[in-house]
């Protein structure tokens, strides 16, 4: 499966290759959105790209995605996972479990707490989400058990990351702690995340932790995955596309 990745920011190298060099994302599967994204720029990329999106939002720009949700009642249901699964021109993924070309993917949307802002969780409410999507995950699992199907590898997506990776000491950035413990515990071969920015650092954050290649998409990334095999490169939008191999390196392995 190969993914476009997107997080936090309107990446003009993306904007560039898609205008000029659209043939190159042709053996795109799908575009993982993982937060922080205007509305019009989603639907710019899924219109140019000609691809399926599936989404989480982040703590900024949630109310262009959720404006269905402004009466009170909606807006509890969609905090508890429960909005609605089709809208914005794409899969909403927050507090979800789907399964896309033989692997299972779930997804978190949304921050810490850190102001009386919208779409923002305490750790008590995040976890309340994981432990759901760890229920639904062992359900799919036993059954593919019962029917004798190939066990499917996991891919996460989420706005937050991991407590303790690519995180920060604020409140505004801090990991969610159930996240690694469901990492532990469901052992995904892939954690895509957003909303920790490094404009002109280089640092490409990307952390192996039990396994598990835990990466942070900001801004942009096409990853390919095969089974447990993952590959993670930038986004060029140069006439020959030269990569330095560098970029799939991975930073820190814990």
């Amino acid at each position: 499966m190969k993914i476009l990745a997107v997080s936090d920011t309107e990446d003009k190298v993306l904007e560039s290759a898609l205008e000029n060099y659209s043939d190159r994302f042709k053996d795109i599967n799908y575009i993982f959105s993982c937060g922080d994204l205007p509305k019009k720029y989603l639907e710019y990329i899924t219109d140019a790209s000609g691809k399926s999106l599936y989404f989480v939002s982040g703590n900024h720009f949630g109310m262009q995605l959720y404006a269905y949700a402004s009466k009170r009642k909606i807006a509890k249901k969609l905090y508890l996972g429960k909005g609605m699964r089709l809208h914005s021109g794409g899969v909403d993924m927050h507090g979800r479990v789907e399964v896309l070309d033989g692997y299972i993917v779930a997804g978190f949307g949304g921050s810490m707490r850190y102001n009386p802002g919208f779409f923002q969780f305490e750790e008590a409410e995040m976890e309340k989400l994981v432990n759901k999507a760890k229920f639904e995950i062992i359900k799919r699992r036993v059954l593919d058990f019962l029917l004798f199907r190939k066990r499917k590898e996991i891919i996460v997506i989420s706005h937050a990351p991991p407590q303790d990776i690519h995180d920060k000491d604020d409140r505004c950035h801090k990991g969610f702690k159930c996240f690694k413990k469901f990492l532990f515990n469901v052992k995904p071969v892939l954690w895509l995340h957003g909303h920790i920015h490094f404009e002109g650092q280089n640092n490409r954050q990307q952390t192996v932790l039990d396994n598990t290649l835990v990466v942070n998409v900001y801004s942009s990334k096409i990853i390919n995955i095969d089974g447990k095999q993952v590959t993670v490169k930038p986004v060029c939008a140069d006439k020959y596309c030269s990569v330095d191999p560098k970029t799939s390196r991975i930073d820190t392995v814990i």
